[in-house]
């Protein structure tokens, strides 16, 4: 027997099943990119609570990557770029943080 959906859409004419979308290869920092500009776009009651969620979302973004770093499962950060003889990040290149900040 199958438990109940745990995500309703409630927009539309009445509510059904929310679809979840495959993003498996979406990446950390785009993810958080995204999630960010969700946070943004959305609208708070209270004026100062839109840069409080923000933040609250990066804090826990920084915990998730620090667990699954602690685990052994997932790196630090997404690293694209140039790389040295000795296999060190070197040149140019692009560092994309867990809680979205890109270096």
């Amino acid at each position: 027997e199958r438990l109940p959906p745990k995500v309703v859409e409630i927009d539309g004419a009445g509510p059904r099943v929310a679809e979840m979308e495959d993003r498996a290869d979406e990446g950390m920092g785009p993810r958080n990119q995204r999630v960010i500009a969700a946070i943004e776009a959305a609208s708070f009651t209270g004026k100062g609570d839109k840069p409080v969620v923000v933040q609250l979302y990066r804090k826990y973004a920084l915990k998730v990557n620090k667990a699954m770093v602690d685990s052994g499962e997932k790196v630090k950060g997404e690293y694209e770029g140039e790389y040295n003889a000795a296999g060190e990040r070197e040149g140019r290149g692009v560092m994309r943080r867990a809680d979205g900040d890109v270096y």
